[in-house]
Formats: C-alpha cells, structure tokens, sequence
C-alpha cells in the first residue's frame, strides 16, 4: 500500500494505492477513516462515505477483468463543500444497470451509491473509475 497527500500537501487529499486482494476493503475504509476525522467528519456522514468506499474497493476487488497483480487506485479529495472518491481498476468496465431484486445477496454496492450519495457515476479511460461525492 502506498498513502500520499497530493503535490500541494493538501490535507483534504489521500491518495494510495490498494493491493486486489481481500484485504483492501479493511485497508480503504481504516485509511479513508483516518483522513475524514482529521478533517473534522464523523457521525453518519463519515460513516456512509467509509460504507461506501467498502463497497467500491470491494466491487473492483471482486468484479474487475483486470490482471490480478493490477493495484486498485483510490483518491479521496475532502473541501468545505464535499467529499469525492474515486476508486480506479485496470478493468475493461462495465455499464451501471439497476439492481436486481431477484439476487438476493449481492447487487448492493451500487445501489447503495445511488441512495446515499449525492453524485456518482463510472468513467472508463485507462481502467475503470467509479467515484461518488457527498454534500458536508
């Protein structure tokens, strides 16, 4: 794992990169954790946006074509007005499609983005990005 803030030292800035394996989840959420309370957030919304890079990191661990020795990229940016998070594979990609409800235990990480942040999408340039933001 590799954890830098950016060139201009902001501390609002982590970024690193995660090993694919199933160890990265616990890794993301113990980092990303870490960054929100130095910056001040807690309570429900530390703890949705820490759920929600769960879910990514775990979605690009369990779903993503990429080699397995590929790293997972994640960079969260943190300013006064919002949180974004952008997780990145070396995967080929994949269209966002509404959660089945007929499957019953998986097809959830998405949905959770779509319920719970205030925007989300997935970007397809060098690997696969999906990134959400929260409102503070």
């Amino acid at each position: 794992m590799m954890r830098t803030t950016d060139a201009a030292g902001s501390p609002g800035s982590l970024r690193m990169e995660l090993q694919r394996n199933v160890r990265a989840p616990a890794i993301a959420r113990s980092a990303v954790s870490d960054q929100l309370l130095a910056m001040g957030i807690d309570g429900s919304l530390g703890q949705t946006i820490v759920l929600l890079v769960s879910e990514v990191v775990s979605n690009a661990v369990r779903h993503s074509a990429a080699p397995e020795e590929a790293a997972i990229g994640l960079e969260a940016t943190i300013t006064q007005q919002t949180v974004r998070v952008a997780v990145t594979d070396a995967g080929s990609g994949f269209t966002p499609r509404p959660r089945d409800p007929e499957r019953l235990g998986e097809g959830y990480g998405l949905y959770l983005l779509e319920k719970a942040s205030s925007r989300w999408g997935v970007a397809r340039d060098a690997g696969t990005t999906v990134w959400f933001e929260l409102e503070r």
